[in-house]
């Protein structure tokens, strides 16, 4: 399975509005949620959203609009969502907070380069399968979705450090036993 061509076009876009911020604040915006899901399992489970951890609001907002993104102001809309004109379908929203409330290893954040030459920095492999048992463990006993990514993630894996990923389901709230750990 691949991503749409229309998703790796936002994803190009992105990578340019990551390296601008970089630049501009020497931090490193981070994609995480379901779209960064949507990368790691090389789209077998796809998202909309683009969640992005960015501490600069001005910093991110100029980034976004310099690499061509318009900032979604309707009603109902939140005001840090941004989409491109011809892929409206599909919204980066600026989240607030510390990644993982500042427990994952930030040495270990995975950078991608796309077309455009920019980056899209995302968290390890083993912080997203850790965020998708703990949202597992808080959403409904219908909803068994975030289990399915986090196995999705942890099966099609080359390499996991399988301490940092038990210790890290863990803080998430999640339960090791449900990939056999």
């Amino acid at each position: 399975m691949s991503l749409p061509p229309d998703y790796a076009r936002v994803l190009d876009h992105l990578g340019r509005a990551f390296t601008a911020y970089k630049a501009a604040t020497t931090s490193d915006p981070v994609l995480v949620g379901g779209a960064a899901t949507a990368i790691g399992t090389g789209g077998l489970f796809m998202s909309t959203d683009f969640d992005v951890i960015a501490a600069d609001d001005q910093a991110f907002a100029r980034a976004m609009t310099d690499a061509g993104f318009v900032q979604d102001g309707g009603i109902g809309h939140l005001a840090n969502a941004y989409y491109l004109a011809d892929c409206a379908d599909y919204v980066v929203e600026q989240v607030s907070g510390a990644l993982f409330d500042g427990r994952s290893d930030r040495e270990r954040l995975v950078r991608l380069t796309v077309k455009s030459g920019g980056e899209i920095v995302m968290p390890s492999i083993e912080d997203l399968i850790a965020d998708r048992l703990g949202q597992h463990a808080v959403a409904s006993r219908s909803d068994q979705s975030r289990l399915l990514q986090a196995k999705a993630l942890f099966d099609t894996s080359e390499a996991i450090d399988l301490s940092y990923l038990i210790r890290r389901i863990a803080e998430e709230g999640g339960d090791p036993a449900l990939l056999g750990l």
